[in-house]
């Protein structure tokens, strides 16, 4: 079973607190599973799961929440960019809260991420990672969101948040031949998403990438589309969600440490019942 089950991380920001409840308590009752699946945020959480650091996703959490500049719309005005990136994705996993790229690298399970290059609006995945600056800045890439964070430039490519092109990402593990999956959302049963209303702004702000434009008007179906096929293989035995039974009180770009603590506690008593 063990070598045909993939595991699937939906993004969302800081509501990924709920996922870092649901991966400590796989990590607590030993389940590792071979293939992990991410996009945005979820890309970040899921390092942590394959490199077996228990507790490190809710470190970073709770560093995020105490820190101004981790998200601050001060910064935002002032410098493009709504996340501290350089303290996520370089202070963080190299000081703060380590990741143990050792570990990593050596851990039988192996990560998925997915990103955008916004010049052919086209998801592409990685699966290797040669050191830990590489890890990292397709990490950065996948969580690098239009407007809120910059374009990240690599290996001749122009990258950002993995969402935009597959915002729950199915693929590479039906590509890979995996039939049975276990899909854990930060979304309550039932979300729809809806059709954003900047699609001027983003003319305006992406005027020279058409394709990321198209992706971003069109981005509620690929999310819903997705979601409709999962439920439709749900319904085979082929996927097992594990989504807040209650919509989390926590925003994407919520900082508030006790909804960080209690949507990772609700994750973790929702994963084990």
């Amino acid at each position: 079973m063990q070598q045909n089950v993939g595991l699937l991380l939906e993004g969302g920001g800081m509501r990924c607190a709920y996922t870092a409840g649901v991966l400590d308590l796989l990590l607590d009752k030993n389940i590792h599973i071979p293939i992990v699946s991410t996009a945005s945020a979820s890309a970040l959480i899921g390092s942590s799961y394959v490199s077996r650091q228990r507790d490190r996703n809710y470190l970073i959490l709770k560093e995020l929440g105490n820190n101004p500049e981790s998200v601050s719309f001060r910064k935002m005005l002032k410098d493009r960019e709504l996340f501290g990136m350089d303290y996520i994705f370089d202070q963080i996993p190299r000081k703060i809260v380590p990741l143990d790229f050792t570990a990593f690298s050596q851990s039988p399970s192996t990560l998925i991420i997915a990103t955008t290059e916004i010049n052919t609006g086209k998801p592409i995945y990685f699966e290797q990672y040669r050191s830990k600056e590489e890890l990292l800045a397709i990490t950065r890439a996948s969580c690098s969101l239009p407007v809120f964070a910059p374009i990240v430039h690599y290996n001749g490519l122009e990258l950002m948040d993995g969402g935009i092109s597959d915002p729950i990402p199915i693929k590479p593990l039906l590509e890979k031949g995996i039939t049975k999956h276990i899909v854990v959302l930060t979304r309550s049963k039932g979300y729809i998403k809806r059709k954003l209303r900047l699609n001027w702004f983003f003319k305006r702000v992406f005027k020279n990438k058409p394709k990321l434009v198209k992706l971003l008007r069109e981005r509620h179906n690929y999310y819903n589309e997705t979601m409709k096929l999962l439920l439709e293989m749900e319904k085979n035995n082929e996927v097992f969600f594990i989504q807040p039974e209650k919509p989390l009180m926590l925003s994407r770009f919520g900082k508030n440490n006790k909804r960080l603590y209690d949507s990772y506690v609700q994750g973790y008593r929702e994963a084990e019942k």
